[in-house]
């Protein structure tokens, strides 16, 4: 027979989980698009929708690329890739789209119950009423950051990532418990997987491999433990000697084109300077957060809640090695904002325990109004860990109502109604030139000429521009438009200007700009692979 705390914990956990698939379908059906054609397109983030486009090729024959025959890697999670070519070989464009968004909800509702797990080995407490409350809080957490739930739910590899994170840890910190071999090797497979997901993921199976030395520092001289931590890093050294090969192999390269393209040619002190200035908001947003789960650290030195926090100082490192990124939604921090929320919860519940049993307390609540005591510590460990989640969340809290739409939609819906244009005007053989990559070559299986890079080794290994805006927006920052639009003249040109170049006036008498549907686009004119009459009879054209 099931305790009252335990109906109420699972019945908490049900209500919740219900709630999130809600406000998923609802989230979902915003970044939907009703386009012109009167059709509704579901659609990723354009970066996801990047790699949409190599696993719609891959799953139809034409190979792991983003044009058909060009052999460069514009995308570096090829995990997700792979499952993404699952879903466009058995579904069609929309609904394989759609099939994503519905994947990062279960791997966010995924990532909610193994935070659960993680705080039972991450907080001890033997009070069940106390053990309870921390599930369910670790479970919301799980699922409340709306930069981790946007990134999961807009087709990014985020979601994932932090699951495979979050099992890695849960295996590290079962192993330090039991000492089964068998739970490390499970350790370094879910960091192998990661790695496949996100190649920077790197970044975590550092301190976690550290963790589990720590845990075997004592018997470090016994030959059996030697041989048993050396295999564990060794399994997880397979799978980043793995995917080099096959990177090498595949594309005659063994980094991502993404590599070079945001971190190279970039002076170090520019980078990390340009990592500082993007971080300080983050900070800002967390850091109550931060500050509470470190005094809770540092008051009851536990070694699982160092391995969680190294974890999050590695995430806030690395984005700043890496200067920053183009979108402050807290892309790479969000894996980590899960275990976040768990030290804060155990930190808030440690401050109230030792409250409670402090005299001035104990002389206020008798022994005949202990029950008293309880609600009230129960009721504020609920209330402020609530309170940093919704502080963490609150420059997002116009998405999270719906007030707004999320980030990036609006561009979506023209990039939506660009690719039907694209279709019902040019022909197969017609090239589009774009700055977003994604959705517009997704929808129109045109050759593309990506002028920021992603998918043209040229431009990726051009150095960057180091002034102006745009120099402190990694991946954005490197562009030639005399190769990419005068050189190799597209036929379709999304627009004429970035940074400081701005080809408007050469394209005046090179291209067509017409207007459709309050869009305008650019077209090469005189071009054969444009439907120029049929463009007449629907359009109009300056």
């Amino acid at each position: 027979m099931q305790k009252p705390n335990q109906k109420l914990e699972k019945g908490s956990i049900f209500i919740l989980s219900i709630g999130f698939v809600i406000w998923s379908a609802v989230f979902i059906s915003q970044t939907s698009v009703i386009a012109f054609d009167g059709h509704r397109y579901f659609c990723l983030f354009d970066d996801a929708m990047i790699s949409m486009r190599y696993a719609w090729n891959f799953s139809h024959g034409s190979g792991l690329v983003w044009n058909h025959g060009e052999y460069i890697q514009g995308y570096s999670n090829l995990l997700l890739t792979l499952l993404m070519s699952s879903a466009t070989y058995f579904l069609n464009k929309s609904t394989a789209a759609l099939f994503m968004q519905i994947a990062g909800a279960a791997f966010m509702l995924a990532i909610a119950t193994i935070s659960m797990k993680i705080s039972d080995l991450a907080i001890p407490t033997n009070n069940y009423p106390s053990r309870a409350i921390i599930r369910i809080l670790s479970f919301l957490g799980g699922l409340c950051y709306y930069p981790l739930a946007y990134w999961s739910l807009m087709g990014m590899e985020t979601g994932l990532l932090t699951l495979l994170l979050l099992l890695s840890i849960l295996c590290a910190l079962n192993y330090s418990k039991s000492g089964r071999f068998s739970t490390s090797i499970a350790a370094a497979i879910f960091l192998g997987l990661a790695y496949l997901t996100r190649i920077d993921a790197v970044i975590f199976a550092i301190p976690t491999f550290i963790y589990i030395l720590f845990v075997n520092s004592r018997q470090l001289k016994n030959r059996n433990v030697l041989l048993r931590l050396s295999a564990i890093i060794g399994f997880y050294l397979l799978f980043v000697a793995g995917l080099l090969i096959f990177q090498y192999l595949y594309y005659g390269d063994l980094l991502p084109n993404t590599y070079y393209l945001k971190l190279t040619g970039m002076p170090f002190l520019n980078r990390m300077n340009d990592g500082i200035d993007f971080i300080i908001p983050f900070l800002n947003e967390t850091w109550i957060v931060l500050i509470i789960s470190m005094l809770g650290i540092f008051i009851h030195l536990r070694k699982q809640s160092f391995l969680l926090f190294s974890l999050v100082l590695a995430a806030i490192g690395y984005q700043i090695y890496i200067g920053g990124d183009a979108w402050n939604y807290w892309r790479i921090m969000s894996p980590t904002i899960p275990l976040e929320f768990i030290l804060f919860i155990s930190a808030i519940n440690a401050f109230i325990q030792a409250i409670m049993d402090s005299k001035v307390i104990n002389r206020a609540f008798p022994a005949h109004f202990m029950n008293s005591k309880k609600v009230l510590a129960a009721s504020l460990v609920i209330i402020l860990s609530l309170s940093g989640f919704l502080y963490s969340n609150n420059r997002f809290k116009d998405e999270i109502f719906f007030s707004s739409l999320p980030f990036d939609v609006s561009r979506n819906i023209i990039r939506i109604n660009t690719a039907i244009f694209i279709n019902k005007f040019t022909s197969k053989e017609a090239t589009i030139g774009v700055f977003a990559a994604g959705a517009i070559p997704y929808y129109t299986d045109r050759r593309g000429i990506d002028f920021l890079g992603k998918a043209d080794k040229y431009i990726a290994h051009l150095p960057p521009h180091t002034s102006g805006v745009i120099a402190k927006i990694p991946g954005h920052n490197k562009f030639d438009l005399n190769y990419s639009i005068k050189t190799l003249q597209p036929t379709f040109v999304e627009r004429m200007k970035w940074g400081g170049e701005d080809l408007s006036q050469w394209a005046q008498t090179r291209y067509a700009i017409i207007q459709y549907h309050d869009i305008n686009l650019f077209l090469l004119k005189d071009s054969p692979l444009v439907f120029w009459k049929k463009i007449a009879n629907s359009v109009t054209s300056h």
